[in-house]
């Protein structure tokens, strides 16, 4: 692969064209990176707050009132509500999966169906979660199946 970058002052939006034999899985997974919007939420971890990106989070859920945000090695705690992360991951990979948890769906490594039309979802780290059949649909959706 041939990266080129041309600097233009008259320019005033990024413009990107990819050049390629042909319009494979691979140029739709580098064209998703590339306008996949990307935001940071702020955890803490005992006194300590820390910026988080969106590609690093797992899931967020909501236990006791309180909001957790699940990374490969750490469990951060936020100051947000789910339905407040919900509105400002829109447009992402994020999906609400039941009434306590949103899913980053580019962390799901394997579906399965189960009993009442539920879906156990299993992570890349090993985690397992229940997506509710009123989440199911949409969660489908996003993966394209």
């Amino acid at each position: 692969m041939k990266i080129k970058i041309i600097e233009n002052p008259s320019i005033q939006e990024v413009e990107i064209h990819i050049l390629c034999k042909e319009n494979n899985e691979y140029i739709k997974k580098l064209t998703e990176c590339l306008t996949e919007k990307q935001i940071t939420i702020t955890g803490r971890i005992e006194n300590e707050y820390v910026k988080i990106s969106s590609r690093d989070i797992y899931y967020f859920e909501c236990v006791d009132n309180r909001t957790y945000i699940y990374c490969e090695k750490n469990v951060y705690q936020s100051n947000m509500k789910l339905y407040e992360l919900e509105e400002k991951l829109r447009g992402t990979r994020f999906s609400r999966i039941n009434k306590s948890c949103i899913m980053n769906i580019k962390k799901l490594e394997k579906v399965k169906g189960q009993i009442n039309g539920r879906l156990l979802a299993t992570l890349y780290n090993g985690e397992k979660l229940i997506i509710n059949r009123s989440y199911v649909a949409d969660v489908k959706r996003k993966l394209k199946i």
